[in-house]
């Protein structure tokens, strides 16, 4: 009871997650099946069990439930992609490539490309923006629920890292470099503020939490940065202002809250005038999140998020 109590005179800050983009057409049935008859000798009727199999697949993973095993969907067409680019070639200029369609989640204009790979993008995008749902719905008040939080985020940020390395970012702009990168540090940031309730709930040593905290601050300078960046706040649009706004009320808020922990760790120390100090800066910073926080309610993606006191979480940590 304890613990729960000590969870509940600490905010759960809203998170921000991303929407899942929509799949257009992907005829590769009868490309593949040229493709077998030509090159392989063999009769494509034997194979038409295994293509309409691959074609139901495509349409559970375009369709994904918002749940843990729509995330098994989408790994699990995923590796039949890259089966079947193994053995039909279907990348650009090559002899089964087909058009691949899917709407880019910013303008929401139609983009088609020739590529298998486009279509292995788009769903590992999927696979990011799923997890980054998934982690974001938990209200994280139970210790179990920040576990799994976590573990969402830093799934999506390894979705977003490995679509960033490994694909190409002229598919469309809402996989582009910048994008990518602004997804992978909030996605960090905020599996790092799910390790930080955590930390708390566990009651750690003041130097942890410190330490925790302000690499939450870390992240989500690095993902500020990328908002301010004009390229990215004209591709994000409307979602920009929204999202700056609560990204930077986080800064603040955790920097007090790694500041009071700092305070904390040199009275330990006995080391009172530092202790001063690191108090003072907590709360100066306090004051500046709370300036972010005025605004009663605010939208983060498609969901409305409900007004929290910080000032009284802060007291209590």
């Amino acid at each position: 009871a304890g613990r729960r109590r000590k969870m509940e005179a600490v905010p759960r800050m809203p998170m921000i997650w991303l929407d899942l983009k929509e799949a257009g057409d992907f005829p590769f049935t009868a490309a593949v099946t040229q493709y077998i008859l030509k090159h392989y000798g063999e009769n494509p009727d034997n194979y038409s069990d295994e293509l309409r199999k691959l074609d139901q697949l495509r349409q559970s993973a375009v369709n994904v439930t918002r749940d843990f095993e729509g995330c098994s969907t989408l790994r699990k067409y995923f590796g039949q992609l890259h089966y079947l680019q193994s053995r039909v070639p279907m990348g650009s200029g090559e002899e089964a490539a087909v058009p691949v369609t899917w709407t880019e989640i910013f303008s929401g204009k139609a983009v088609t490309v020739d590529e298998i790979c486009y279509e292995q993008a788009c769903i590992l995008y999927n696979l990011g923006a799923l997890h980054s749902m998934l982690g974001a719905v938990d209200n994280r008040v139970t210790e179990e629920g920040m576990k799994v939080s976590c573990t969402h985020f830093q799934c999506s940020a390894g979705a977003f890292t490995y679509l960033c390395d490994h694909f190409s970012h002229s598919f469309s702009v809402d996989m582009s470099h910048q994008i990518l990168n602004l997804n992978i540090n909030l996605m960090l940031g905020q599996a790092q503020e799910c390790l930080l309730e955590k930390s708390m709930l566990d009651n750690r040593k003041s130097f942890l939490v410190a330490r925790i905290s302000a690499q939450v601050v870390d992240y989500y300078k690095e993902a500020c940065r990328a908002l301010e960046n004009s390229e990215t706040a004209s591709l994000i649009g409307k979602f920009q202002k929204d999202w700056k706004k609560l990204i930077q009320m986080k800064i603040y808020y955790y920097a007090a809250v790694a500041h009071l922990h700092m305070g904390k760790q040199s009275e330990e120390q006995q080391k009172y005038g530092e202790r001063l100090a690191y108090f003072q800066s907590s709360f100066d910073k306090l004051n500046e999140a709370i300036k972010y926080a005025k605004v009663r309610s605010c939208f983060i993606g498609r969901r409305r998020c409900k007004p929290v006191d910080y000032r009284k979480g802060i007291g209590n940590i």
